[in-house]
């Protein structure tokens, strides 16, 4: 088996950074070879993905230093963030693109992009649009694209973070036909999922250096309860009451219909269900990022579509699946400082002390959605919408997540969050509303739910 990377004390430096995002790093990738690389949120995973991709430097600005060397010839890669792959307007034409630049023959392009499509389940997505789609089924599509140049080496940073639970078992289970010699390199959190297809692992220390690692994840966290304490939230109106709300994109079916759904104040509840059922469009109803339809929404009591914008604006707080669309300042302190007075033990508690004076979007995907996190924990409005909270987020991080929630719900925010990481959900919601063929249906949550702590 020939090397396909080859790495002797390589390094990165950001540009404008005062010291290294990695340094002294030492791995050869082979054929066939199927490695997990794991580490805390910024400890540098994503940047050597990049490097290993041909990515950095040339479109992640920074320097290089050591010995890179990449031998092999065709490559896939699957970013963290799906939209940040898309070039074309169609599913269809997204597969093609790379297929046409390596200058196929169209009979086989065309057989390529079926074959692919059939395999991830997505044939009935392919006239769509893909910034269209959900995040699950946008990263199936970066998937798609990525397999149908048949690569030497895959490149996978987190592609399961907007999957739910089967849709990522699918996602590794289809890896599993690749050819034996195909190469596969991934950054995941969900650490038994990538078991199912990786041989071996490799973890990022705090000097930015590898050393072997293995599969097991971390002893579980009991899930906290509310103390009771705030009786009077229990008469106060609901932070979110939605009745008949129905919805439906033109020309298509109904995605969702007559749901009716209640957040007490002081309480929080998740929305789960697969990919693609309708869980983001639900909350971007509520936000009134879509246009009103069939049903009520109260938020504190009072109809959103009597308030005017700036009374709507701060009955709530969304936070969306990518976190890039929240900033609107050059720095971190500046972001930060945006949302009122800043909480720096609460920047502290979410890793971002040592990032303040970094542009939002030069950190990796996990710390930005920890700055989003900081900015929703400071805000303190009646009502907050969170959609994926976890992604990008390591195990310290989410049982960080579950007591700041905790917290918020304490002052008598009520929350409400979408996701697809059923451990989350089990240990931070108090109900748990789950969507499935157009209708939701609630649940209560054990008590016996656990997260994972670092």
């Amino acid at each position: 088996m020939r090397d396909l990377v080859r790495l002797r004390s390589a390094g990165f430096r950001y540009r404008g950074s005062a010291g290294p995002a990695l340094g002294n790093i030492d791995l050869s990738i082979r054929e066939g070879d199927r490695i997990l690389i794991r580490g805390p949120s910024g400890s540098g995973k994503s940047t050597l993905l990049q490097i290993m991709a041909g990515l950095a430097p040339d479109f992640v600005p920074g320097i290089v230093t050591g010995t890179v060397e990449r031998l092999y010839g065709a490559m896939g890669v699957v970013l963290q963030n799906p939209e940040a792959q898309v070039v074309t307007p169609t599913v269809e034409e997204e597969v093609a693109f790379s297929l046409e630049n390596d200058g196929l023959e169209l009979p086989l392009i065309r057989r390529r992009i079926s074959e692919v499509l059939e395999r991830l389940d997505i044939r009935h997505l392919a006239s769509r649009h893909p910034l269209s789609l959900s995040g699950g089924e946008c990263q199936r599509v970066s998937l798609a694209a990525a397999l149908a140049r048949e690569p030497d080496i895959l490149f996978l940073d987190e592609p399961t973070a907007y999957l739910d639970e089967a849709s990522s078992s699918s996602f590794f289970e289809a890896l599993k036909d690749l050819p034996s010699r195909t190469a596969i390199v991934v950054v995941e959190h969900k650490i038994e999922a990538a078991a199912a297809v990786c041989t071996r692992a490799w973890k990022i220390t705090p000097e930015g250096s590898l050393e072997p690692s293995d599969f097991r994840t971390s002893p579980p966290l009991p899930r906290p309860r509310p103390d009771g304490t705030d009786p009077g939230f229990d008469t106060a109106p609901p932070a979110l009451e939605v009745q008949g709300m129905s919805h439906g994109f033109k020309g298509g079916p109904s995605v969702f219909r007559d749901v009716d759904l209640l957040v007490p104040a002081g309480r929080i509840a998740a929305l789960t269900g697969r990919s693609g059922c309708g869980k983001t469009t639900l909350l971007s109803r509520i936000a009134r990022i879509l246009p009103a339809g069939p049903g009520s929404i109260r938020i504190a009591g009072r109809d959103i579509f009597s308030l005017k914008p700036p009374a709507f604006h701060s009955s709530l707080l969304y936070i969306p699946q990518n976190p890039e669309h929240m900033f609107l300042a050059e720095t971190v302190r500046a972001e930060l400082d945006l949302s009122g007075p800043p909480d720096r033990d609460l920047a502290g508690r979410f890793g971002l002390t040592g990032r303040m004076d970094l542009n939002p979007y030069r950190l990796s995907e996990g710390e930005k959605r920890r700055l989003n996190l900081c900015v929703a924990l400071v805000e303190h409005r009646p009502l907050c919408l969170l959609d994926e909270p976890t992604y990008g987020l390591d195990d310290a991080s989410r049982a960080v997540l579950v007591q700041d929630l905790r917290s918020l719900a304490a002052a008598g925010t009520g929350l409400l969050f979408v996701s697809h990481d059923e451990e989350f959900v089990r240990a931070a919601a108090d109900v748990v509303y789950r969507m499935e063929n157009g209708a939701v249906r609630r649940e209560e949550v054990p008590l016996a739910g656990a997260l994972k702590s670092a």
